[in-house]
């Protein structure tokens, strides 16, 4: 069923938010060559209005970060190989500073409640469920030594105090007053890094180790600067407004500019966070307003189905009576063209044109026939049968349009399957409108990813699957989904579902993929 229909009940309180709201976070490439130190390749990866914050890397592939959505901040996971952000957790409260917990499939986070309530709680990254970790400190920032060790900054008399807390042993113990938020276990030591503000000319960058409770001082902060990061045991990284700083402990006399980040549009660099390589770095800033990205796209405006249909069709006829300028004047000029789920193929119209020109020179009959057609708002999808000189085959054709053109065509091309894929589909449905979770979840792969088309990637995994669809069936008494329209081409499924959910019909479309007789992919189309 279509994504965005789980979450209508998830929609979460008004939580107010007391830090930025223009952050956006950046992924860079890092090269270290001697001394020198690069930053390449920057792009932002949160592209989201609101509050973005406090990234880390979970590994090479993931990252997580605090992120806005429906008025509160939650735990995101970034997928660098999709370029895809999924939620880890749907709780009522707000978190924070998310890291990685070593050793283990959970990821820590601080939690501030609508209450007021403020804790430290661990998130399994199956299913998002949350176990509280620290229940008689207030922390407000941390880092992890080990998977029993936490240091942190706990909020005691509105002023922020270290604190080493033994998780096995059920033990805290306080070594430094008046420190700062920036908190990082330095590479292939036992000592983490914290800023020191004892000194208020002053702030220190000081190193204690939680096994001794040694303290010792590492070099200065830039003036007024409390966010740093270790590149490696001996180099560090800062930033001031919208220069990038290092500094080589032993080598070099002051913090050396390295880069300016304007012109990735940072105006300010509030966190960074290096991965354990040194070849990748993050940074989260305050951004120029105007130059936020949105995350979704909204359907044109005075554009139904049937004018979305007969958008579509205005190309057909100039395609089998071999027309060029009239079948290209049917497509946008800054038309994208793809090959689904994926990979683009080109873009432009002065492209497309070059590239059906060719075609028509080397193919001497070509036409396309309508089997089956479905519509959803501006979107239309085609079953084709499609003959070029004396071969026919089927595709499917997916089309989005605005009121007068074709922006974006992508194409299914048909698979070989062994098995009849119709039969999980229908399987899976008849579990979802019975309610039935553990027989809705079985018709899925335990790897199984949901995306919005084209490619936002919003679950993966078995176990957040079942966590949000239980949630959901349990608050839909009258659930019920019907088809309307189905196309099947080689283990693709494609349904136009009409959905009764709280007594409110909406209507979705989902492309099913199988692979082994299970649904391994499923993309909605909104």
């Amino acid at each position: 069923m279509r994504y965005y229909l789980l979450l209508i009940s998830f929609l979460l309180p008004l939580l107010a938010i007391s830090q930025s709201n223009d952050t956006e976070i950046f992924l860079f490439d890092l090269e270290t060559n001697n001394s020198k130190i690069q930053i390449k390749n920057g792009k932002n990866i949160s592209k989201n209005q609101g509050y973005d914050n406090q990234p880390s890397f979970l590994d090479d592939r993931y990252i997580f970060f605090a992120s806005a959505r429906n008025g509160q901040i939650d735990i995101a996971k970034y997928d660098t190989r999709y370029d895809a952000k999924i939620w880890v957790n749907f709780t009522e409260g707000g978190e924070y500073s998310p890291l990685k917990i070593p050793n283990k499939q959970e990821v820590s986070a601080v939690r501030l409640d609508e209450n007021g309530k403020q804790q430290l709680y661990a998130y399994n990254l199956s299913n998002g469920n949350s176990t509280e970790l620290i229940s008689d400190l207030v922390v407000a920032y941390y880092t992890w030594f080990d998977e029993n060790t936490i240091v942190s900054a706990v909020i005691e008399d509105k002023e922020l105090n270290l604190y080493v807390t033994n998780l096995k042993a059920g033990t805290h113990k306080k070594y430094a007053s008046n420190v700062g938020r920036s908190f990082h276990k330095i590479p292939n030591s036992d000592f983490v890094s914290f800023i020191s503000k004892a000194n208020g000319n002053q702030w220190q960058i000081k190193a204690i180790n939680p096994k001794t409770g040694k303290i010792k001082l590492i070099a200065n902060t830039i003036k007024g600067v409390e966010d740093i990061c270790w590149l490696n045991s001996k180099t560090l990284l800062s930033g001031k407004d919208n220069f990038l700083y290092k500094l080589r402990l032993q080598r070099d006399n002051n913090w050396q500019k390295i880069a300016d980040v304007s012109t990735n549009d940072i105006v300010k660099i509030t966190r960074l966070s290096a991965n354990s390589s040194g070849t990748k770095l993050l940074i989260a800033g305050d951004i120029i307003a105007t130059e936020v990205e949105e995350t979704t796209k909204e359907t044109p405006m005075n554009v139904d189905e049937d004018l979305a249909a007969k958008v579509v069709q205005k190309h057909v006829d100039p395609f089998n009576n071999r027309q060029l300028e009239a079948f290209a004047n049917a497509f946008d000029t800054n038309i994208i063209v793809n090959r689904f789920p994926r990979a683009k193929m080109y873009s432009g119209r002065t492209t497309l044109i070059e590239h059906y020109r060719q075609f028509f020179k080397k193919n001497k009959k070509s036409s396309v026939k309508i089997l089956n057609r479905m519509t959803l708002k501006n979107m239309v999808i085609d079953e084709e049968l499609v003959t070029v000189d004396n071969t026919t085959n089927r595709q499917i054709t997916i089309y989005e349009t605005d009121e007068y053109n074709i922006n974006t065509m992508t194409f299914i091309e048909n698979s070989k399957t062994d098995a009849n894929p119709e039969y999980i589909v229908n399987e899976q449905l008849e579990a979802y409108n019975n309610r039935d979770i553990s027989g809705f979840v079985k018709t899925y792969t335990n790897d199984v990813m949901l995306f919005t088309f084209p490619y936002t990637l919003n679950s993966e995994g078995q176990e957040p699957l079942r966590a949000q669809y239980a949630s959901f069936f349990k608050r839909t008494p009258d659930l019920y989904a019907e088809i309307v329209n189905r196309i099947v081409l080689g283990n693709k499924v494609i349904d136009k579902e009409k959905v009764l959910i709280n007594g409110e019909t909406f209507y979705a479309i989902a492309i099913y993929e199988i692979r082994n007789g299970l649904i391994s992919r499923v993309t909605f189309i909104q």
